[in-house]
């Protein structure tokens, strides 16, 4: 049974494994689906869609249009580091990929209804998949904060979480159970550059470890990534 959301209580669930052992899933505000899906409606968007866990990354898109998603659309991987996340279980970092990811346009003009029906929804699908934990990322700033309460639901129903935020200030406010900020980077670029699996690994590495922390709900780790510093300006 799933906690009611609230500002007075703080849903955490402890790390019970190693991160080794761990299945993880991806859940996204960012507008993700796949390209077969029916488009999310740019002007706001209640739905949210259920991936399998051995989806493509090339069958995936993002239809948003509150943010800037072009180098999304270039590397999925920006926004939904699913090919990273592959490559960590092959290489034995996390114990495996879930069967289920989600995927939402956090932007809506019926918060009510989204908070109240699409994320208690969204929440029993990954409570009732494979994953041990969940790793989440934002598109829009309004999205960064409905991805919050999408992380807030999933914790209170036992399954750890870690949210990958480049609007922290957005985050902090909804009191994210744990957060990591990849110190100045854009919307739209979660992970970083797109084709750039080493800063992209890198970031979800750090974010994964994450989760083997003991965090003060309502804080926001943030890590600066010197050697990519200008990166973003230049483009490359």
């Amino acid at each position: 049974m799933a906690l009611q959301l609230s500002r007075k209580t703080d849903p955490y669930t402890p790390l019970d494994r190693p991160l080794k052992e761990l299945t993880i899933a991806l859940v996204s505000t960012a507008g993700v689906h796949r390209k077969v899906d029916e488009p999310y409606n740019v002007e706001g968007d209640e739905r949210f869609y259920i991936f399998p866990g051995d989806v493509a990354s090339g069958d995936l898109m993002v239809t948003h249009s509150h943010y800037d998603h072009a180098d999304a659309d270039r590397d999925i991987n920006c926004v939904f580091p699913l090919d990273r996340l592959r490559e960590l279980a092959t290489e034995g970092v996390i114990g495996g990929i879930s069967n289920k990811h989600a995927g939402m346009m956090g932007f809506t003009k019926k918060l009510t209804y989204v908070y109240e029906h699409t994320v208690p929804a969204l929440g029993e699908e990954i409570e009732r998949s494979q994953a041990d934990a969940v790793v989440l990322t934002g598109g829009c700033p309004f999205c960064h904060r409905v991805a919050t309460v999408v992380q807030r639901e999933i914790e209170s129903r036992g399954v750890p979480t870690v949210f990958i935020t480049v609007r922290p200030e957005e985050t902090q406010i909804m009191r994210p159970p744990r957060a990591f900020c990849p110190a100045g980077f854009p919307l739209g670029h979660s992970l970083g550059l797109p084709n750039r699996p080493d800063l992209q690994r890198q970031v979800l590495v750090d974010a994964l470890r994450q989760l083997e922390q003991l965090h003060m709900p309502g804080s926001v780790v943030v890590k600066e990534y010197p050697e990519y510093r200008g990166l973003f300006s230049r483009g490359t």
